[in-house]
């Protein structure tokens, strides 16, 4: 017992060693972030912008720019300020359904769970096209997102998200006789969470834990660059 507890221990001691390194990292390479030296000197021995280093994300970016603020890149002091006092007051996942239903378990990890991020400098993550917004699916792309979503709506038919019209069952219609197409592979790889869990592939790609959908330290991010590529890890 002795042994097993000495172990224990010595394996606390080095993942304690390991995470105050990682936290010793951050001060040297964020300030990176602001060179002093000129853009050019930060190059990769192979010639590429070298973003090598561990990194913090402490700001929130909507992916795409949001209509309103139309060509504008960059929000001003004061419409961060707004927009982090409007998400302050949202209710979040606080506001529960009716005790035992589908949305009250959907709600069991309220605000309480979870942290806001401020609101970042930068519009939209999408700088290309320069409205900053997704541009539009191609006739192919379109066909391939309907038949998707067709055979998605046809596993949830049965259940109490389209008994109730939930927004996650627009397009679809209630009907208590489950579907059929419950016994089809997905029309293509899915990354996706489903109402099916059959076996593995059913299950979204961060249950599989085939994204960085990991379990974060304070936001830190580690990049490591190869020639022609490059690797993000969560630390």
């Amino acid at each position: 017992m002795r042994d097993r507890f000495s172990g224990s221990i010595m394996k606390v001691a080095i993942v304690a060693a390991a995470v105050g390194a990682i936290i010793a990292v951050p001060i040297t390479r964020t300030s990176a972030q602001a060179p002093t030296a000129p853009a050019s000197a930060l190059k990769t021995p192979w010639g590429e912008p070298d973003l090598q280093g561990i990194w913090t994300d402490e700001f929130d970016t909507p992916l795409q720019r949001p209509a309103k603020f139309a060509n504008q890149e960059f929000f001003t002091e004061a419409q961060r300020a707004e927009l982090d006092k409007e998400r302050s007051a949202l209710l979040g996942r606080d506001k529960r359904g009716e005790r035992g239903t589908e949305l009250d378990v959907a709600g069991a990890y309220n605000a309480e769970f979870a942290s806001i991020k401020h609101t970042g400098a930068r519009t939209s993550r999408i700088v290309d096209p320069p409205n900053g917004r997704i541009p539009p699916l191609t006739r192919e792309a379109e066909k391939i997102a309907a038949v998707d979503r067709d055979f998605r709506l046809a596993l949830l038919q049965s259940t109490e998200t389209c008994r109730s019209k939930s927004v996650a069952c627009s397009g679809g219609k209630y009907d208590p006789t489950p579907s059929p197409r419950r016994a089809e592979l997905p029309p293509r790889y899915n990354t996706a969470r489903m109402n099916r869990h059959d076996g593995p592939e059913d299950g979204a790609l961060a249950d599989r834990c085939l994204t960085s959908g990991l379990p974060e330290l304070g936001g830190f991010r580690r990049i490591i660059q190869t020639p022609g590529g490059s690797r993000s890890f969560t630390t």
